[in-house]
This record gives structure tokens, sequence and C-alpha cells, in this order.
């Protein structure tokens, strides 16, 4: 009796873990490993985010989405503003430069002298008839500074010498300019005063527009009398 007794509390696990049966401990661990693939099962069904995750991912994508757009993006713009400029400066002087070097005035005798309103000589244009003459309808023919003037009154689209717009394509696109001819001969900053003095010098002054956000540039001379 106490024989059958010891066996069954032996069989049982008292005495140990160690001294459990085979048929036990195999029972024992199929269930550890029913209850392992429970909880890896339900860790799978359950992973994801949260609500608050995704809000929290939205709101960390907009900030990085509004730095881009104020911060970064503009200094991208601006990289090739100083371009802009650059080439707004050279057509400008390009500009001049080819204006300059054309006659006085229309009524100015070969070579510049004598020059036009001395005595002898035929009166200068007036201030208010400054600008191309008859038959001329572009650089390749315009024979005097004030011709140029024919550009003063609007943006005009870059040309070349034969009036055709290359402003469309190339590296003056989206340029414009303005040529402006005026009497300042006191050399003072005001235009078209009364007075044989007047007459001695004309200010040229050439305006180019780049495209934005480069700022327009103005380049002035005076070309005098002669």
């Amino acid at each position: 009796m106490w024989r059958a007794i010891f066996e069954n509390i032996y069989f049982q696990g008292a005495i140990g873990k160690d001294r459990i049966p085979p048929a036990n401990r195999e029972t024992q661990r199929f269930i550890g490993i029913n209850e392992t693939f429970k909880k890896t099962n339900h860790r799978r069904h359950t992973s994801g985010f949260t609500l608050i995750e995704v809000i929290v991912g939205f709101v960390i994508g907009a900030f990085a989405i509004g730095l881009f757009t104020t911060l970064i993006l503009p200094q991208l713009t601006r990289s090739t503003e100083p371009l802009f400029q650059v080439r707004a400066v050279e057509l400008a002087q390009s500009i001049l430069e080819q204006a300059a070097a054309r006659q006085y005035d229309e009524n100015t005798a070969v070579g510049g002298s004598p020059p036009c309103s001395s005595t002898g000589a035929p009166a200068c244009t007036a201030s208010g008839s400054l600008g191309p003459d008859t038959g001329e309808t572009n650089r390749s023919n315009f024979d005097d500074i004030d011709d140029y003037d024919a550009f003063c009154f609007a943006d005009n689209n870059i040309q070349d010498i034969f009036g055709n717009d290359i402003s469309a394509s190339g590296e003056f696109a989206r340029f414009s300019f303005r040529f402006c001819v005026n009497y300042d001969g006191n050399y003072n900053g005001t235009l078209d005063e009364a007075g044989i003095d007047e007459l001695r010098a004309k200010l040229l002054t050439v305006t180019v527009n780049p495209p934005r956000p480069a700022v327009p540039i103005s380049i002035s001379m005076y070309r005098g009398n002669y």
C-alpha cells in the first residue's frame, strides 16, 4: 500500500520536475510550444501603427515639407539670380556700346564736325522728335543715337540686330529691355531743358529686366555732341 502511494506521488512530480515520467514531459513540452505559438500569433495580429503614431507621422511629414518649401526651395531658386544679373549687365553694356557708336544726331555732319546746332550747322533734332526716322525699322539701319529711343516707351523683347525676337529661348529667354535717349547737356540729371547748352550731350539709359527673382539693371552714359 505504502509503495503504491509513494510511486503515485513520485510520478506526479512531488519529488522534482526532473523526475516527471517521459509521457508527462512530452505533454508539458507540447503545452509550452502551443502557448509560445499563441503569443507569437497574437503579436503578429496586433502589430502595426496606432492612431497616435499615424498622426505624429503626418505632423512630422508636414513640418519637413514646410521646411523644404520655405527654406531650401527659395535658395535653389536664388542660386540662378547671380547668373541672370551678370547676363543683364552684359546685355545692357552691349546695347549701350552699340548705340554710342552711332553718330550723335540725324543732322550731325559726317565725322561729327561741325556739331549740330553749332554756328553754321543744322539744328539738332528737337527733344520731342527723338526716335527713328522714316525707313529705320530696326538696329541694322539705325544711324544715330536717338533712333534707339524707339525702345523707350515699353518693355521690349531682346532682338538681334535685324529685329528678330531672340527672347523665347536661349541665354536671353524671358529677358526684356528699354532704351531711352534724352538731352542733358548741363549734366544735372534734369532732362530736355530749354537752351542751347542742353544740346551738348545726350543721356542714354538702358534698363534690362532679367527673369525673376533677379532685379532689373539700369546703366546710363553720356554721349557728347560730336
